[in-house]
């Protein structure tokens, strides 16, 4: 595993549908995307993995993977791998119904409960797909309707999620998951301007400190030590989008020493944080 996963995929667009079939073998490695990402499993044979969970995917299954979160896949050619994917701005999903949270509340409500999966009743999973295709249609109209018509349903499909109870949500099966390292991963996203030493993260799982950086590599293919850089070079990158000074983002990132905030961004993003924009243009998924 390298010490730094590869971002992919780019975002111009306030949201992109892509309905996609292969039957190809696919191995997509760790990666991440500045963008939120729904992902709507109608067949094949596939395992994800999202941070420290690994799944096998059933049909109707639905991932919700927020921005900076990282995750891989692999499919195998026996079965034709179909799915709906949806890249989504965050910045747009917020902006919508903000006094209840914005339609972004899924993926935060899906970080809080470590939950990247969920499983659905039949009436739901029909539902969603129903969504999902005339949402299709919708951006392929050549009506001058067809644009409105999309945002609606997509809204619709938004507020559905936003109102699934995490908590009450059956815990699907994992090929693999580590309940002390998947409560340090929600730890270390919520506290990324904090000590978050593998010390000070072993201590508060009552674990020891080679036992804590084994499992850690174990369950994310990560040291703790990448792990944490990465998030916190990524929570950077968020704040210097939202206009905050590099001096202060940095700090708010866990750096205290702005000339090695300022190195590891550049090793990160191939630009300062001084110079720093967000990617634009799209690419498609091989995922």
């Amino acid at each position: 595993m390298p010490s730094s996963a590869n971002e992919r995929g780019y975002l111009h667009e306030q949201f992109r549908l892509f309905h996609t079939v292969d039957q190809n073998e696919l191995n997509v490695d760790w990666h991440f995307h500045s963008f939120d990402k729904l992902v709507f499993f109608r067949s094949g044979r596939v395992e994800y993995a999202v941070e420290s969970e690994s799944f096998q995917l059933r049909p109707g299954d639905l991932l919700v993977i927020s921005h900076g979160q990282l995750h891989r896949m692999r499919s195998w050619p026996d079965t034709p791998y179909e799915r709906y994917i949806l890249y989504l701005d965050s910045a747009y999903l917020s902006s919508i119904a903000p006094e209840a949270g914005g339609l972004n509340a899924c993926f935060t409500l899906a970080r809080k409960n470590g939950r990247s999966l969920l499983r659905f009743s039949d009436a739901e999973r029909s539902m969603i797909l129903s969504l999902l295709s005339r949402l299709e249609k919708a951006l392929g109209s050549p009506s001058p309707y067809g644009d409105a018509l999309a945002h609606a349903l997509l809204t619709e499909l938004m507020v559905m999620l936003c109102q699934v109870d995490f908590s009450q949500q059956t815990i699907p099966d994992t090929l693999q998951e580590d309940d002390k390292i998947a409560q340090a991963l929600v730890y270390i996203q919520s506290h990324l301007g904090e000590d978050l030493s593998c010390a000070a993260l072993a201590s508060r799982l009552y674990m020891s400190r080679s036992s804590f950086q084994h499992r850690f590599k174990d369950a994310t293919g990560y040291s703790p030590h990448a792990y944490i850089r990465l998030k916190r070079l990524l929570y950077a990158s968020e704040l210097l989008s939202d206009g905050e000074p590099a001096v202060q983002a940095g700090r708010k990132s866990g750096y205290t020493d702005h000339s090695a905030f300022c190195h590891a961004f550049t090793q990160q993003f191939g630009m300062s944080p001084s110079s720093f924009r967000p990617h634009s243009g799209l690419t498609g998924p091989e995922e």
